[in-house]
């Protein structure tokens, strides 16, 4: 083989790799209309997320205050995602490596800056949890019934957790994590 075939080989190679890498990332960061929006009306208002990606090498488990739900388009054609406007309330002690994650999950409140900082994040169905009970969450792209790749399918939050976010976050409010009150 010629030097130019080789790297022209090697580079084809090497995009080939990054390519299957970056697809399991973002397995349903961008879907249809009908996806999204079915994913929307199951992300209440002033309701708890929880963000994790179970199949990355590492990541935290956070929990999300959301505000706002949103469908953006795309610079797809036909594509759209998620949005939530929301704040970080807490955060695993420590980041959970693939394949290692085991309830009960520490988890220690945001504080400084970040803690106060509201944001727009366009979301994967496949890495965010959606309260199915009182503590229980599940990963919304699996409540679509969606294919995607998870190790990890439900999540509970503490319930030292779910009551600190009653008392601070909804003032007194008896609310439930999916912004029902009670």
């Amino acid at each position: 083989m010629s030097m130019i075939k080789m790297k022209l080989f090697f580079t084809l190679v090497l995009i080939i790799l990054i390519t299957s890498l970056t697809c399991l990332a973002d397995q349903l960061a961008w879907n249809s209309r009908n996806v999204c929006e079915a994913a929307a009306k199951c992300i209440k208002p002033n309701s708890i997320l929880i963000s994790y990606c179970s199949i990355c090498p590492s990541d935290y488990v956070e929990v999300w205050l959301v505000k706002k739900v949103v469908v953006a388009a795309t610079s797809e054609d036909d594509l759209f995602e998620v949005h939530v406007f929301g704040k970080r309330l807490y955060r695993s002690k420590e980041m959970v490596s693939v394949n290692q994650y085991s309830e009960p999950i520490e988890y220690e409140a945001i504080t400084g800056g970040e803690s106060d900082s509201w944001f727009l994040e366009g979301i994967d169905l496949a890495y965010v949890y959606v309260p199915t009970d009182k503590a229980l969450f599940s990963c919304l792209g699996k409540v679509l019934k969606k294919e995607c790749e998870t190790q990890v399918n439900i999540i509970t939050l503490p319930g030292h957790i779910v009551e600190q976010i009653q008392k601070i976050k909804y003032k007194g409010k008896k609310v439930l994590p999916n912004g029902k009150q009670l």
